[in-house]
């Protein structure tokens, strides 16, 4: 088994469909690992960080890679991530076939390169991966310092095998109410938008969600044009599959929210929601949510993934819950003892305050 670094992605030596395949027969295979996120990432992102992809190979075969970058956002060291760390939900090595000896291989590549990196930061892990346990095993073979998080909630609704309990979930007085409102209100319509809607929902996307979090301690990440932009050019690589579930919900033809989202693996995936605040007292969002749902079970899905996050509105349709991991790799000694104490220093703060 080799390794070969590629900094640029015009020497990709791995076509889109052997990517994707790749992707398909991983431990780990959401949207997030696709060469759709991946292109329209690097595409975007690419003036802030440097492509260092570590591709696996068996003799002459790609069996996996490491999707990394390393980031230019700050002038405290060079530091190494996955590819898309600031939008995706769950990131992964792809390593299908002889995991172990890859991820090793990408470990003694990383050691001795030593004089790149200062710090390697591998977040949203799942913890069903073997990934998080097998890199813990390399860190201490070569005495490397890291840190581990506690494990990040990933609640979800599994559907599959459960149809009945979900159609009781969709029936509570409690989820029902918003609909009921809004159904007296006019004609009200839930859509799945097309390449044509483009040009006119997704601004408006943007647009409810600027104005949802404007007046809260959280502002949206859209008023950054290059999220804008990223969310652009992931519409435009997904537009070629059937991967994208952006879809709106109307009353009389105004948008009371939306959802950009995704159509994966006989799965729906919770990403992007937003909704139009002059309709916040009857509870657009949680009507989105019922009309998902539904849409899910239409459509015979096993499960809308509510991916990370342990917000309290999730807990009202979910019945599962994965985990993922955060790891933090030190080169110095002395830089993980600095990053130890100040997250013990966090833990303190928040346990004093709450």
């Amino acid at each position: 088994m080799h390794i070969k670094h590629i900094v640029d992605v015009s020497s990709l030596p791995l076509s889109h469909e052997a990517w994707n395949k790749l992707v398909s027969q991983n431990e780990t295979n959401t949207l997030f690992q696709t060469y759709e996120w991946f292109s329209s990432w690097h595409k975007t992102f690419a003036e802030n960080s440097e492509l260092w992809l570590l591709i696996v190979y068996e003799r002459e075969t790609p069996i996996g890679f490491a999707p990394l970058v390393i980031s230019k956002e700050n002038n405290k060291g060079k530091t190494i991530q996955l590819i898309g760390y600031n939008n995706a939900e769950n990131l992964d090595f792809v390593t299908q076939t002889k995991k172990q000896a890859a991820v090793n291989l990408i470990f003694d590549y990383l050691l001795d390169n030593t004089h790149s990196w200062d710090r390697i930061i591998l977040n949203n892990i799942p913890r069903a991966s073997t990934t998080s346990g097998l890199i813990e095993e390399a860190c201490k073979r070569h005495k490397l310092q890291y840190l581990k998080n506690k494990s990040i909630s990933c609640p979800y609704l599994q559907i599959e095998g459960h149809q009945g309990e979900v159609n009781k979930l969709l029936n509570k007085y409690s989820n029902k109410r918003p609909y009921n409102y809004f159904r007296r209100q006019g004609h009200l319509e839930f859509r799945l938008l097309t390449e044509k809607d483009m040009d006119k929902h997704l601004p408006a996307f943007f647009a409810q969600h600027i104005r949802r979090w404007s007046d809260t301690t959280s502002p949206s990440l859209f008023n950054n044009p290059l999220n804008q932009t990223f969310y652009k050019n992931l519409t435009a690589q997904l537009l070629a599959t059937n991967w994208l579930h952006f879809s709106v919900l109307e009353l009389d033809d105004t948008a009371i929210s939306y959802h950009y989202g995704f159509d994966y693996n006989d799965k729906y995936y919770w990403y992007k929601p937003a909704f139009n605040t002059d309709y916040s007292n009857h509870s657009p969002g949680t009507l989105l949510i019922r009309f998902l749902i539904q849409s899910a079970l239409e459509h015979k899905r096993r499960e809308l993934d509510f991916t990370i996050g342990d917000e309290a509105f999730k807990r009202r349709f979910t019945n599962k819950e994965r985990n993922n991991v955060n790891l933090q790799i030190f080169r110095k000694n002395r830089t993980f003892w600095l990053h130890n104490a100040l997250q013990r220093t966090a833990r303190l703060k928040r346990r004093f305050f709450d």
